[in-house]
């Protein structure tokens, strides 16, 4: 019995000697035991060791030899994250932001702006039993150097100051405007946040894992304009059986158009005159009316704008649904890719300190609604690790924001239409007693009157939907450190 005893003995610790030795130097990770020369990825796991396979043990002098039968236990190679990852990095950007007015005729763009941007992005995954991630970010930028911004009332065909009749009422012409301005931006600055929820690594496209996301977006900029040089013209578009002619068609078919002139006698005003043709059918020079004793250029000069005479501060914030992309190259280098589609709504509010005739510091405000506006977003990057924890990251990032038809707000200035309104009353009424009026230029003064009255009774503002068409676009380098916790 002491025998059978010992040699049991013998075999039990014989037996526990490999189950040691595996244990040694060996962790526990709430799941599987890990050796620790396994090599890490990128990601949070890392390539798992099963022990215990091919055991076997012998007695001494025994000639038998005992084979031990283990059952493999199967392991999951598949890396999962958990976790909290915090990027926060540095961006230089390119970009430009423009509108234009349809029926207006006016455009107005800040080109080549650039971009210091600084970013944080934290990103929580919840781990095996939930595989799902909630994404947040924050950007703060500031405008690096200087940029041009042109206001256009030229190219896109100027804007109507007003519409004149003749003595039946019908339509003589209109007085249009047409203003070109370039002027200096700096100082401008940008700031956005986003979060989004996602499904962590749903999808597969074989080494390709992708997480599905929706989330919400805001992005905000600021831009102004100062030292601005411009000028502008007024011109009266004749009917073509006006008596008149203030536009004719030059060399090889060019347009030319003489600024209007608005002649008054006295109290007794405006009258419009042009050019006639002799009897060789060529242009005489414009007609000056009998009586006139003063003239008026109009909207026609030359001006400097030293301070800032443009500012602006734009929103685009609403929905979007994204595709995030990771390809692990080798277990130290990983390349992401993502795409973003969103419905933000756009609005845009405007000051522009030397119009008289507009509010301050509101002066134009363009708004869209849901569904006006779309956002495309791309993004790359390499990513590659300098330790286990923390890795260096290299990228590049588009984005495309645009609205069509949103609706364009333009606040009057009341006490300015107010004192244009007395004026026009009391040189109607003071003509109507003199009997100086042409029936002409009655029609026009009471035109201009009832036109004031239309602005009072809609709350001094201008209002017309599906009038604005605006593109914002970047470009941007990042880069930046990831750290996981």
């Amino acid at each position: 019995m002491k025998r059978i005893s010992r040699v049991l003995l013998n075999m039990a610790v014989i037996g526990l000697v490999p189950g040691v030795a595996g244990a040694v130097g060996t962790y526990y990770d709430g799941n599987l035991y890990q050796n620790p020369q396994s090599r890490y990825g990128s990601g949070n796991g890392g390539y798992y060791n099963t022990y215990g396979n091919g055991r076997y043990s012998s007695m001494g002098t025994m000639k038998k030899t005992t084979v031990t039968k283990t059952t493999k236990k199967k392991t999951s190679n598949k890396v999962v994250k958990q976790g909290f990852n915090l990027d926060a990095g540095f961006s230089h950007e390119f970009a430009s932001w423009g509108f234009e007015m349809d029926k207006a005729g006016s455009k107005l763009h800040y080109d080549n702006i650039n971009w210091n941007v600084l970013s944080a992005n934290g990103t929580y995954y919840f781990g095996d039993s939930t595989p799902m991630q909630i994404k947040f970010g924050a950007r703060y930028g500031m405008q690096f150097g200087e940029s041009p911004m042109v206001d256009d009332d030229i190219s896109n065909g100027g804007y109507i100051v007003q519409e004149w009749t003749g003595a039946n009422g019908a339509t003589a012409g209109y007085q249009t405007g047409h203003a070109l301005s370039v002027g200096t931006s700096k100082g401008g600055k940008q700031m956005g946040f986003n979060m989004s929820i996602g499904l962590t690594d749903f999808f597969k496209m074989g080494a390709v894992k992708i997480t599905p996301s929706v989330g919400y977006r805001f992005l905000e900029y600021e831009l102004k304009t100062e030292n601005n040089y411009g000028a502008t013209i007024e011109i009266f578009d004749s009917n073509d059986n006006h008596p008149y002619a203030t536009c004719v068609l030059g060399y090889a078919g060019e347009l030319q158009c003489d600024p209007i002139l608005l002649f008054y006698s006295g109290n007794v005003g405006p009258e419009i005159t042009g050019r006639t043709e002799d009897s060789d059918g060529n242009l005489t020079d414009i007609v000056i009316p009998s009586g006139a004793t003063s003239v008026d250029p109009s909207g026609t000069y030359y001006y400097e704008q030293s301070g800032t005479s443009h500012k602006y501060k734009t929103s685009w914030n609403g929905p979007y649904v994204a595709l995030d992309m990771e390809y692990n190259v080798d277990s130290k280098n990983v390349i992401y890719g993502g795409i973003e589609l969103g419905l933000p709504i756009y609005n845009s509010k405007g000051d522009q300190p030397y119009r008289y005739d507009w509010q301050h510091p509101t002066s134009v405000e363009d708004k869209g609604s849901l569904g006006d506006a779309m956002h495309l977003g791309l993004n790359a990057n390499w990513s590659t690790n300098i330790t286990d924890a923390t890795s260096f990251n290299l990228g590049f990032t588009y984005d495309y924001y645009s609205v069509s038809k949103a609706t364009a707000n333009t606040y009057l200035n009341p006490t300015h239409y107010t004192e244009l309104y007395n004026t026009y009353k009391t040189i109607y009424e003071n003509g109507i007693a003199a009997g100086s009026l042409s029936p002409e230029q009655q029609a026009a003064l009471l035109s201009e009157m009832e036109t004031i009255e239309n602005y009072e009774k809609n709350g001094w503002t201008l209002k017309d939907e599906n009038e604005i068409k605006s593109i914002y676009k970047s470009m941007g380098i990042r880069a930046g450190i990831n750290v996981k916790f």
